[in-house]
């Protein structure tokens, strides 16, 4: 699988946390690797884990690890 970057759709896996609005769609607007255990801890992922920042429809941004998130392609999107 090819892994998302700036601009590209997203879905939020089903195993995401109600407030992560699991199956929904978002666009990633920033990422970033995680550097230290405290971020790991946070993120619960490993150092060295993308983390991406995706904005959903109504302008909510939220920062979710690469385990998080689908890429969608652009035949999903019709």
């Amino acid at each position: 699988m090819t892994e998302p970057t700036w601009g590209d759709t997203v879905r939020i896996n089903l195993s995401a946390k109600p407030e992560q609005r699991p199956g929904v769609l978002a666009s990633v607007c920033g990422l970033r690797k995680v550097e230290t255990e405290e971020q790991a801890r946070q993120f619960s992922c490993q150092v060295g884990t993308t983390l991406y920042l995706v904005e959903y429809e109504d302008g909510v941004a939220v920062e979710l690890p690469s385990s998080m998130l689908e890429l969608v392609e652009g035949d999903e999107l019709k």
